[in-house]
């Protein structure tokens, strides 16, 4: 099978070194240096996926993103970005780029993510240490067709992300102790594009609400009990777009 990506970023030097590993990879590779080039591509060549910087010249990649999206509907666009600037990620979820990879990129990251995108997988990483909660979750994902990774342990969480490349998480309100807040931000640290959906109990300590992260980072909230279903609409929000 013939698996045709485009890589677009204004920095050539980037675009040769990404091409040439990624066609060693078993891809084949078309380039553009400019939002502006990148649209014209899409307009022309159906892709597989689409890796493009964020900051560029002219268009930068989330205009860009959303001009493909009028092209074609169901494009799989991952974005690189080398600057933390939140606001530009968050907009980046919302219009459905699949994720945000942290500039230098690391290779295994993207390739488990291209593989996943060609394989029709839909990773889910469910991060709680109460097995009766997580006994609910992966039912409804299994009943549903998703592929989850199930860790019990923010450590365990950071390294799945690093490791696996899930496309969202669904995080419980306390794991082992550590803050919501802290839990957050560890994980937009790793996987600044991963769309995070909190599930939240009924109470809140003081501390707790000292640490409660920007909502710019969260996706959805989700307050226990909730129906599984409901998390498998909001999934569907976020992988079937």
């Amino acid at each position: 099978m013939i698996r045709r990506i485009l890589v677009v970023d204004d920095d050539r030097q980037m675009v040769r070194t990404l091409s040439d590993i990624v066609s060693l990879h078993g891809w084949t590779v078309d380039s553009a240096y400019s939002g502006e080039a990148a649209i014209e591509a899409v307009g022309r060549q159906d892709y597989d996926a689409v890796l493009m910087d964020v900051r560029m010249a002219g268009i930068n990649g989330v205009e860009a993103f959303k001009a493909m999206k009028t092209i074609r509907r169901g494009i799989k666009v991952i974005l690189m970005t080398a600057y933390s600037a939140a606001e530009i990620i968050a907009e980046a979820e919302r219009e459905g780029a699949l994720r945000v990879l942290a500039k230098p990129v690391v290779l295994p990251t993207l390739f488990e993510m291209l593989d996943q995108m060609t394989q029709g997988l839909k990773p889910v990483l469910l991060v709680a240490d109460d097995a009766d909660f997580l006994s609910v979750l992966h039912t409804a994902l299994k009943e549903s067709s998703y592929a989850w990774l199930e860790v019990t342990s923010l450590s365990e969480a950071l390294t799945a992300l690093e490791e696996q490349a899930p496309l969202v998480v669904v995080l419980d309100q306390y794991v082992n102790g550590v803050t919501l807040g802290e839990s957050v931000l560890a994980i937009k640290r790793v996987s600044p594009g991963v769309a995070l959906i909190l599930c939240e109990g009924e109470s809140n300590n003081g501390d707790q609400k000292q640490t409660e992260p920007p909502p710019a980072l969260i996706y959805a909230t989700l307050h226990k009990p909730f129906p599984p279903g409901k998390l498998i609409d909001m999934l569907e929000s976020i992988l079937e777009r």
